[in-house]
Parts: structure tokens; sequence; C-alpha cells
């Protein structure tokens, strides 16, 4: 499998190189050019490597090209974003496929998250950073239009808003899985830069570092998760999860229900959306909440209080 990797690479660095024309990147043509494009010389020169270097790399040899080398072949032979994925991926490097930094949404996926309606359905990207959702998802756990757009994370939810956290059922599990599902993430874009900042808030949590230092990889597709939707009730959905052709550092994930009864539920809650009627319902459920609140913080006080007096 390597010799077939190999021997495409070069047939696809000779394609560009026939491609490129001498006054493109700044040389005369001269009078006795015998190529259609570049010399090998000539590429080995822009990308300040040695021409027999360059020259194995195009004959299929088995040698194995650094990422600083094949970002300067790729600025050399003049590639575009997705001819640039195409060398790091021949060259060995898949992780640069996802071209880390790219997360715009674009109108085919936003068009589809309205599509699949009623099902709940988000676009996020390999830290599971949500960067588009449809009108159920923004209601299914909580109301994600009120969570700004540096917290729209389902791990960062999971581990810091009570509110999302409580909706999953068990919570234990579906943080493991969802650690799990992270790391093996991160093993394919190691080199994003907003990796850093995330893990480093996600570290301040004892259970995450936990779950995070057991090495635990995984995608677990296909598992029923319970969501306790504070409109409509119990929700049971399968989630399914697809690869965005259009910025593969992107994915697809919609929520499937397993049973007519969540299926109706979900159409009951499309509905109060549509209607307008969800913003009341939301109010309450707020309201609500506020006076749990309360109440837990009353009791702890009374807790507390009688503890001193026995003290």
């Amino acid at each position: 499998m390597a010799h077939v990797r190999t021997s495409e690479l070069g047939r696809f660095l000779k394609s560009r190189r026939d491609r490129v024309r001498p006054c493109d990147v700044g040389l005369a043509k001269g009078a006795r050019r015998r190529v259609p494009g570049l010399r090998r010389e000539e590429v080995a020169v822009l990308a300040n490597i040695g021409t027999s270097w360059y020259t194995w790399l195009e004959q299929g040899r088995e040698v194995h090209p650094s990422e600083s080398v094949l970002e300067s072949i790729a600025e050399a032979l003049l590639l575009d974003p997705e001819e640039r994925a195409h060398l790091f991926l021949l060259g060995g490097y898949p992780d640069r496929v996802t071209n880390p930094g790219n997360s715009a949404v674009g109108e085919q996926l936003r068009t589809l998250l309205d599509e699949v309606l009623p099902l709940p359905a988000m676009v996020t990207d390999p830290r599971y950073t949500i960067r588009a959702f449809n009108p159920v998802e923004r209601y299914l756990v909580t109301d994600l239009a009120e969570v700004v757009p540096a917290d729209r994370n389902c791990v960062i939810q999971a581990f810091e808003n009570p509110e999302w956290a409580s909706i999953f059922h068990p919570l234990s599990e579906h943080k493991r899985i969802l650690v799990a599902k992270l790391r093996a993430a991160y093993a394919e874009t190691l080199e994003d830069p907003e990796w850093g900042p995330l893990l480093e808030r996600l570290g301040r949590f004892e259970e995450f570092r936990t779950l995070w230092d057991s090495g635990n990889v995984g995608r677990t597709p296909g598992r029923t998760k319970t969501i306790e939707n504070p409109y409509v009730g119990t929700l049971n959905l399968k989630m399914t999860t697809l690869i965005a052709q259009e910025n593969q550092r992107l994915t697809l994930s919609v929520y499937q229900p397993v049973d007519k009864v969540t299926r109706s539920r979900l159409e009951t809650l499309h509905g109060w959306i549509e209607d307008g009627s969800i913003e009341k319902r939301r109010e309450a459920v707020v309201a609500e909440r506020a006076v749990a609140r309360a109440a837990e913080r009353a009791e702890a006080g009374a807790e507390r209080a009688v503890h001193l007096r026995v003290v």
C-alpha cells in the first residue's frame, strides 16, 4: 500500500508541475523549453530543496518528506486548498486534510439543517464546538441562541452548565463517551491551535482530567441517547453523523427518533417553535428553574445553620 501511495504522489506532483507556466512563478520561458510547465530542478529551487530529492518524490520512491517540505512544494506549485490537502494526504499526513482554522459553514449545510426538520440537527467542528444548528436543536437541551458562541461547545456545556448536564441520562456515561470522542478527534487535528485553550479550560474539572487521562478513545456509533427535554419530556434518540463534503473539518449530526412517541414529541416541539409559543414556554421553564435553585440554596443554608448549632 505504501508503494501505491508514493506512486500516486509522484503522478500528482508531475501533473501539477506540468500545469504551472514559468511566467506564473516569475521565471523566463526560455527558447528551448521541452516541458509544458516547470522543470524538476525549477520546482526544487522554488521549494528550496534538492533536485535529487524532488526527483525521487516524482519517481514514487520510498522517501518520507516532512510537512515543511510538502508545504514548500505546495507553495512552489501554486496548489489551491483542495490540492494542498490532497498532497498532504498522499504524503502521509492525513490530519492536515481537515484544514485547521477553517470552520465556516456553507450555504448547503445551512439549508440541509432546515431540510431535516422536525429532527434536531447541528454542525460541529473537531472540538465539538457547535457552528450551526436548526430551530429544534436550539431548544433540544438549552436555548443555544442564548449561549455565547465561545461557549457553544458540547463538552464545555456538559461540564460547566448544570442545565445542560441535567438533560442527559445517564450523565456519567454521556460524559465518558463525549470525552473519548474528543480525544479521538484531538489525535486527528493535533496542529489546530484552538485545542490548547479548550483543554486548558476543561482541565479545571477533575472529572474531565480523569476521563482524559484514561486514554480512552472511540466514536460509539448507533448509541441511543435519552434526553429529558424541558418542553415535551423524554426523547429517545440516535445520532447519525456525516462528514461534510464541502468542508471535511465539519460534521453534520442529526438526531433520529427511535420510537413513535419520540417522533410525535419532536413534531410537537417543532410546532411550538413554528407558531412562536415556545417563547412563553421557555419563560415558564426559566422561572421554574429559578424557583428550584432558590429552594436548593435555602435548603443548603438551613443545613449549614443546623450544622453550626450542633458544633
